[in-house]
């Protein structure tokens, strides 16, 4: 389970990160919806905006804690973020609170699996340990391309 102690260095480190940043939104519109966070965010990235994208989801992390489901994705989002951003120590750390989360939560049955497969997969890598090969089977609903270029359903 996470301890007091990691806790209080991540939220302090998060808002050193926060402050530090001079191209970072002052605030945010009131009416927002969570949808709004995560489609500004994601705008915010694909401007290279990575302080900015940050800054959206940890104002959806305030403002939105009990949509668990969503919780788990910009706690994702912004671990991502962190690693992008040089934080890979921070981004380490995130990541294997978000898996503690998937062991541990009795909110587990909100959350996309995808995030537990992401988190440990990047989690592999920044670690340096070797990624498992997805195995087609496991996953039927992925697609292949066919001989004319058409995805088709395996």
């Amino acid at each position: 389970m996470i301890n007091k102690f990691t806790y209080t260095i991540t939220a302090l480190l998060l808002f050193l990160l926060l402050f530090s940043c001079s191209t970072v939104p002052q605030g945010v519109d009131q009416s927002w919806s969570e949808a709004m966070f995560f489609k500004q965010a994601q705008e915010a990235v694909d401007d290279d905006h990575l302080e900015e994208a940050l800054f959206y989801y940890e104002v959806f992390l305030v403002r939105f804690p009990e949509s668990h489901g969503r919780v788990i994705a910009a706690e994702y989002e912004r671990a991502i973020l962190h690693k992008k951003l040089g934080a890979e120590d921070l981004a380490i750390q995130e990541l294997k609170l978000i898996l503690d989360k998937f062991e541990n939560s009795p909110y587990v049955s909100t959350f996309q699996p995808r995030y537990k497969l992401l988190a440990q997969k990047v989690l592999d890598i920044m670690k340096g340990r070797p990624v498992e090969e997805v195995d087609p089977d496991k996953y039927p609903a992925r697609q292949t391309a066919s001989p004319d270029g058409r995805g088709e359903r395996r």
